[in-house]
């Protein structure tokens, strides 16, 4: 398991500038939340892979700024939007790809869907067979108020997709959701891929790590039971900390937890 930090912690400083100031900061393991259409011009993009290679970093993952829009655009009953949105994600697969970012994360499809369950899977399918044309894994995040804030949903997708099945386990999203960390660990089993790393309390259910009470050491016990050792991407809103500094602060506490995990 590594410890990484997405640019989004800083949003809505610009993606660059988030970038620079995360690898000041010392993170060397990055997921790039890409915020506009622009952001993944190969202008940009050589800009933003010049900054990762100069300080010896990499990006993990790439979070695109549509996810809000993908029930609409991926899982409506109108399949030629449908088949337009592949081409929407074709040129993310390629940025991905160009920076080195083996995953994209995807919300997915919302809870009301109005596709029958097979169908639904059937279209995240077939999103990930054209990532996996780029060299891209397309991994499910379980997001509250959309269709894998379920988890018989994301037991479905595994069932039905096999070894094509990749889960984000979001720790934030899983308390919104009402969920226990193990049940959502459990439906996405050595499918977990990716992690979007925060901390929580009795009232607030997204501060920085060491700031509320999760007991890190069992979480990550529970991540290395499933097989997980991937990155672990810290994952705040601006309005959860004060200082900068904290994001490295919390990196210093997640990577002594896990350098305490045995992985099985």
């Amino acid at each position: 398991m590594h410890i990484g930090a997405s640019t989004a912690n800083l949003y809505p400083m610009n993606t660059e500038d988030a970038l620079d100031a995360l690898l000041r900061l010392g993170f060397r393991e990055l997921e790039v939340f890409v915020n506009t259409e622009s952001e993944i011009a190969p202008s940009f993009l050589r800009q933003l892979k010049e900054s990762i290679q100069a300080a010896g970093a990499r990006v993990v993952s790439l979070h695109p700024y549509i996810s809000g829009s993908e029930p609409y655009i991926l899982y409506s009953a109108y399949e030629r939007r449908y088949r337009d949105g592949l081409d929407i994600y074709a040129r993310l697969f390629e940025a991905a790809s160009y920076l080195g970012a083996g995953l994209v994360v995807m919300h997915g499809d919302k809870a009301e869907g109005v596709l029958p369950v097979e169908e639904s899977i059937a279209r995240f399918e077939g999103v990930s067979d054209l990532g996996r044309t780029y060299g891209v894994t397309l991994a499910q995040e379980n997001v509250v108020r959309f269709r894998a804030s379920d988890n018989a949903y994301i037991a479905a997708m595994r069932r039905q997709l096999g070894p094509k099945a990749a889960f984000v386990f979001d720790l934030k999203q899983c308390r919104r959701c009402g969920h226990r960390p193990e049940d959502v660990v459990a439906a996405m089993g050595s499918a977990l891929v990716h992690v979007h790393i925060s901390d929580n309390d009795a009232r607030r259910d997204c501060l920085p790590p060491g700031k509320g009470a999760v007991d890190y050491d069992s979480l990550f016990r529970l991540l290395a039971s499933v097989g997980f050792d991937g990155p672990i991407v810290l994952e705040l809103y601006r309005t959860n900390f004060e200082r900068e500094s904290e994001l490295a602060d919390a990196k210093r506490l997640l990577e002594d937890a896990v350098s305490r995990v045995k992985m099985p």
